[in-house]
Order: structure tokens, then sequence, then C-alpha cells
């Protein structure tokens, strides 16, 4: 046997593997999550923008409130909520976002009293946001089987071998393009929609 056939273990290599393997697992952790809440949360958000839930009506903008600094910095208006059907009144419901006074709005109140914007461009831009959270939820499983593939190479050449014919992979590749272009066209028309809004 060589000197040069001998395996090489250097401890920076081992070193350099497991870093790699815990910042994946890092990535896999924080993409997953941010993918499934922001799913949730756009999905539950829909369902008041295409007014399946909720209580239709106008709300009448008398003040609005900022909370918070730099990034966490959120701004709540609140106003007066009327129902289509005048059956539900109340003085002091709120809603996210900065909008001028006297402003009335088309909405969705929740049972907490809680506003939601309806229309096509809180629709689209739910939309976009859950396409987007779908590409992020399949990065961060990717980013998983990278992980496990780093760390044991052998087994998770066959496990993948099993799990991720070329054809699923085709798929997979087409369907992150697809969200990837519907994330693009709904978020095109949620700001036009948004910017044509007196």
């Amino acid at each position: 046997m060589r000197a040069d056939d001998t395996p090489k273990t250097e401890p920076r290599t081992l070193l350099g593997r497991v870093c790699l393997v815990l910042v994946m697992l890092f990535m896999g952790v924080l993409f997953s999550a941010m993918g499934v809440g922001r799913t949730v949360h756009s999905a539950d958000g829909l369902k008041y923008s295409t007014r399946t839930s909720g209580t239709p009506g106008l709300l009448k903008i008398f003040n609005c409130a900022a909370s918070g600094t730099g990034r966490q910095q959120r701004t709540t208006c609140f106003g007066k909520f009327q129902s289509d059907d005048h059956r539900v009144v109340d003085d002091f419901s709120s809603i996210d976002g900065s909008y001028k006074e006297g402003t009335v709005l088309p909405v969705q109140r929740d049972g907490d009293g809680d506003c939601r914007e309806v229309g096509v461009a809180p629709i689209a831009g739910q939309l976009a946001m859950i396409c987007f959270s779908a590409v992020g939820l399949m990065a961060g499983l990717a980013s998983f089987c990278s992980a496990f593939s780093t760390a044991m190479p052998r087994t998770g050449s066959r496990i993948g071998a099993v799990l991720w014919p070329p054809r699923a992979a085709r798929m997979v590749g087409r369907l992150c393009i697809a969200l990837g272009i519907g994330a693009a066209v709904f978020g095109a028309v949620s700001l036009i929609g948004w910017l044509a809004m007196p």
C-alpha cells in the first residue's frame, strides 16, 4: 500500500463536515417552520379575503397607532364596523395596516373584532405568500435530506435513490418552478391592486 493510498482523515475535514451538517439542519428547521407557519397563516387570511368566513361589512377608519420599533413595528387602525345586513355594529374594530382617517373599507370581520380587507389585491397577496411559503418548505425538506446525505453518504445515497427516482425529482423541480412563477404572478397582481386602490 502506497502512502498516497492511505485514507485521509484530517480533523479539519471532519469538523467541516460536522459544521456543514449542523448548518443544513438549522436551515432545514428554519425554512420548514417558516414555510408551514406562513402557509397556515396565509390560508387563514385567504378564507376572509374570499368572504368564505367572517361577517361582511364596511369599516370606517378613525384612528391609527403604531407599536414596536424597527422591523417589528406594526401599525393598527381602528374604526367603526357595520355589517352589510346592519345587524352587527362595532365602534372599535381593528385592522392591520396604515390608512387615512375617514377611509371606508369593505372588510370581513372575525369573531374577535379584527377585520380583513377583501378584493383582488388581498386574495392575490395571500396566494403569492402560499406559493412562496411552499417553496420555502420544500427548501427546508431538501436541506434535511442534504444533511442526512452529508452525514452518512452511502446510506443517504441509497435512500435517496429509492425515495427520489429521476421522475420524482423532475416532478418536484417542475412543481418548484410552477410555485415560483405563481408567487411572482400573484405578487405582481397584488402590487398592482394595492397601487390602484384609493
